[in-house]
């Protein structure tokens, strides 16, 4: 007790005690600061991975509906999606950007961008094997030979249903799930 008294008879005590408060107040507005931060950069990492694994469902879901109904509406939404991808068509939110745009005005690492541009490279070249399938069924429309439009129908359908196609998606889908990892990792480590 007698410390203490004696810290306090000292004329600049109070001082010194305010001092220490207000710097002890910087460094914990410093971590929330770096918090806000961190969350930011991972809540745009869940937004870019989410839109990707998005939009590469939509194009194999209209292609397949394509395939499979041969209605011209499917081949349409299919192409919508496309064009907003490339930022030729504005999204739902009406911003018109394209998909690297979005990606590049986050502040990733460059190979966190390269994981998220590779699942987007990715699914614009299984996007190739969709509108091939979709070549096929443009084939098979104005046959009169029922087993040769069948056989066109088939190759469509092959195309989008067979096993290198599960395989051309599932890479898709680990390189976004990649991208996402890598991203939540280097800000736990930051963080911590």
């Amino acid at each position: 007790m007698k410390i203490l008294d004696k810290i306090l008879e000292f004329k600049k005590t109070p001082y010194i005690i305010a001092g220490v408060i207000f710097l002890s107040s910087l460094v914990v507005l410093s971590c929330f600061k770096s918090a806000e931060t961190h969350l930011a950069t991972l809540n745009h990492a869940a937004s870019l991975s989410s839109a990707m694994a998005k939009s590469s469902d939509d194009l194999t879901n209209y292609a397949r509906y394509f395939v499979t109904t041969k209605d011209e509406q499917w081949r349409s939404e299919f192409n919508n999606t496309l064009k907003i991808r490339s930022g030729e068509a504005s999204d739902d939110t009406g911003i018109t950007k394209s998909f690297k745009d979005r990606v590049k005005e986050v502040p990733f690492l460059q190979s966190e961008l390269d994981k998220l541009l590779k699942a987007e490279q990715l699914s614009n070249n299984l996007a190739k094997l969709e509108v091939e399938a979709f070549a096929w069924i443009d084939k098979g429309k104005p046959e009169t030979n029922y087993d040769l439009q069948t056989h066109h129908y088939t190759a469509a359908q092959m195309l989008m249903f067979g096993e290198d196609y599960k395989k051309y998606k599932k890479e898709i889908v680990n390189t976004t799930d990649e991208f996402y990892a890598s991203v939540v990792n280097r800000l736990q480590s930051e963080y911590l």
